[in-house]
Order: structure tokens, then C-alpha cells, then sequence
């Protein structure tokens, strides 16, 4: 019933909820492709953020080549909505996982790449696809500095290619890497430097694999904390930064030239001292481990605090506004931590509701 609340406006709506800016998240969505555009490489946004078709859409449609997921779950939920080209950047092991990737691809046709990191996975994902009549992409993730998942570069890379080239139900298509170590780095000489080290082992690892006759038509990397620089080496072939659709202000300080398009509206259930204000917007609302939310038009915040049903914002003077019942604006700091938590998004221009989108990959933890 959700198709009702079009036209409301978002004081009518009940709370928490949140809230898309459309025309600031088109915005962003149009820079973003644009610098793809301009860069000539393929932008390929992540959805691990948003969880939700219809942005995904959007994104396709303004320029995007498919999405970016962490999860088989989550590749289902978009390859069953429509979208077609997808890459999963993250290791899918077992027999469970790889027959169901390969299971997804024979029931949609959607040309679905994954990333490996060792011989026996590559092995796993080829008895799958033998038994599915799939050949799917492949692509080798590579360690240049985030010291999580991926193979060395280099020579450790070429070997790992040749194993997958010579796979009969698999395609080898190129390499990706997260140069996400960078960006807890305060500094920006030093945070750019660590980029560029990045990045070049990166695309010299690509240009190894062609020498050794495995040409990579994907070279994939830059996030939304990195893909300002990222953009600027030639080599890469796409980025799948996808957080900075939404304006993330964890993003623009790591100089994404976007808006913020997210607002969690809450209300005030209690006001039991002048200093103290009482929200319905605990940790089961937004998680505030990376970036806390920053509440909007209210003097004097001198902390907030989120447990796991409330949320409390303790001022440095009493006062009596905003009192029980009453509406509080938050920014959202790293949407990662938040949308996965809300059933739908409200789309919302002109403080009305124009569109209600269902988060239908939240929870597609498999």
C-alpha cells in the first residue's frame, strides 16, 4: 500500500524515515557519470549502500554500465529487477555459493562477474558452471595495499589468470583492487600518495597479464573515497564508487564534489530535562560507528548518543525546543550503515513524497 503515500508530504509520514533529496541525488548521479564519462573508463557504482533496484535504475540510466554488489543474495535481488551487469567484488566459496551464482546466471542471463582470490575457488566455480551450462566472468582481485582479500600482484596474478583462462566454463576478464586503505588517511599528500601506489601496481599487474597473452578488459577500482583521484590514471577501465550518490558527508570531506541527498527524519518522544531531547531513532535506525548523523537546526549539540531504541542529544544549555512530537533532521554521515536497516526510502521532492522504493537486497547477508 505504499503507492498511497504518493503525494504526501513528509510531515504526515510517520517516523523514523528516511528520506531521498531526489533532485540532489540526480545531481550527484549525473556528476559522478559525467566524470566517468569525461575520464573514458565505465562506471559501475556499488549497491551495497542503498540496497535498492530502483537507484540502481537510475543510475543505469544516466550513464552507469550495471552495479557493483558484496553478496550472491544481493546480485539475485538485482539480476531478478532487471539489472544485467553486475560484478560481484567479493569472493563467492563453496558449493553452495558457486551453484547458486551459476544457477542465477541460467535462470536470468545476466552476465555476472566474480572476483577470486586463489586456485581451488577458481576450480569450485568451474565444476559449478560445468553444471549449470554457465561460462561466467572472472575477474582476480589484488592486494595493492588494503591487506584484506586479494593475490599479490604481479607474477602471483599471471599464474592465477592462466589457471582461470584455462578453465573451460569460465572467462577471464581482468583484475580490481580496493585502494580503500587510503582513506582513513588524514592527510592528503599522503592519502593521494598512497592512491597512486595503488592504482599503478594495479594497472601494471593488468599490463603483465596482457604481456603474458591474457589481455584484462576489466581493471576495476575507486570507491567513492577515492575515485576523485582515481579517475585520473590512465589504465582503469571503470570505478564502482556508489556511496557518493547519496552525498555522503564521510565522502565530500574526502573531497567527492557531491550534495548530501540523505535525511533521517525522527521525532522527539521526551524532553526530560531543558538540556536533554529524546528521539525514536536508536542504533535499530542508523548505526553511528563510522560517521554519526549530524542533527540539523539545533543550537548548542553537545553530544549524541544512540542505544539500541533511542537516541539522546544532550545540549550545553536548557531550552524547551524542539518539544515531544516534533520533527528532528539528521545528515547522514556513511549510509552503509543506515539505509540497510529501513524497509523503503521516500524519494521526496519539494517536501513531498514522489516515490516509495523498497530496499529489497537489505538483509542478503548469503
Amino acid at each position: 500500500m505504499t503507492h498511497t503515500l504518493i503525494g504526501t508530504p513528509i510531515e504526515d509520514l510517520d517516523t523514523p524515515a528516511m528520506l531521498i533529496d531526489l533532485d540532489a541525488m540526480d545531481r550527484n548521479i549525473a556528476h559522478i557519470a559525467g566524470a566517468a564519462k569525461a575520464a573514458g573508463v565505465h562506471w559501475r557504482p556499488h549497491a551495497k549502500g542503498h540496497k535498492s533496484p530502483a537507484v540502481a535504475h537510475r543510475q543505469v540510466a544516466a550513464g552507469a554500465i550495471g552495479v557493483t554488489v558484496a553478496k550472491v543474495g544481493e546480485a539475485e535481488v538485482f539480476a531478478t529487477n532487471g539489472i544485467r551487469d553486475i560484478l560481484i567484488a567479493n569472493q563467492v566459496v563453496g558449493k553452495i555459493k558457486t551453484r547458486r551464482l551459476a544457477a542465477l546466471i541460467a535462470a536470468t542471463g545476466a552476465d555476472i562477474a566474480v572476483a577470486v582470490d586463489q586456485a581451488d575457488n577458481v576450480r569450485e566455480l568451474d565444476a559449478a558452471a560445468a553444471e549449470f551450462g554457465v561460462r561466467p566472468r572472472v575477474i582476480i582481485e589484488i592486494d595493492t595495499g588494503m591487506s584484506r582479500c586479494g593475490v599479490a600482484p604481479g607474477a602471483e596474478t599471471v599464474a592465477l589468470a592462466k589457471i582461470i583462462a584455462a578453465s573451460p566454463n569460465l572467462r577471464f576478464a581482468g583484475v580490481m583492487s580496493w585502494e580503500g586503505h587510503a582513506v582513513g588517511m588524514p592527510e592528503h599528500d599522503v592519502r593521494h600518495a598512497a592512491i597512486h601506489d595503488a592504482i599503478t601496481t594495479l594497472v601494471q599487474t593488468a599490463e603483465e597479464c596482457a604481456a603474458a597473452g591474457l589481455p584484462c578488459e576489466i581493471v576495476s577500482c575507486g570507491g567513492s573515497g577515492t575515485y576523485v583521484n582515481t579517475l585520473k590514471y590512465p589504465g582503469i577501465t571503470e570505478i564502482q564508487a556508489g556511496g557518493a550518490s547519496m552525498g555522503d558527508y564521510f565522502y565530500i570531506e574526502l573531497e567527492s564534489p557531491t550534495e548530501p541527498a540523505l535525511t533521517l527524519m525522527a521525532q522527539v518522544t521526551s524532553r526530560p530535562k531543558r538540556d536533554r531531547i529524546i528521539l525514536d531513532c536508536g542504533r535499530k535506525t542508523i548505526d553511528p560507528t563510522t560517521r554519526p548523523p549530524r542533527a540539523r537546526g539545533i543550537d548548542g549539540v553537545k553530544s549524541i548518543g544512540f542505544s539500541a531504541e533511542h537516541c539522546t542529544i544532550t545540549l550545553d544549555h536548557g531550552q524547551d525546543d524542539p518539544r515531544p512530537g516534533d520533527r528532528v533532521f539528521f545528515d547522514i554521515g556513511y549510509h552503509d550503515q543506515a539505509l540497510h536497516l529501513h524497509e523503503e526510502l521516500y524519494a521526496v521532492r519539494n517536501g513531498r513524497v514522489v516515490a516509495v522504493w523498497p530496499t529489497l537486497s537489505r538483509g542478503k547477508l548469503r
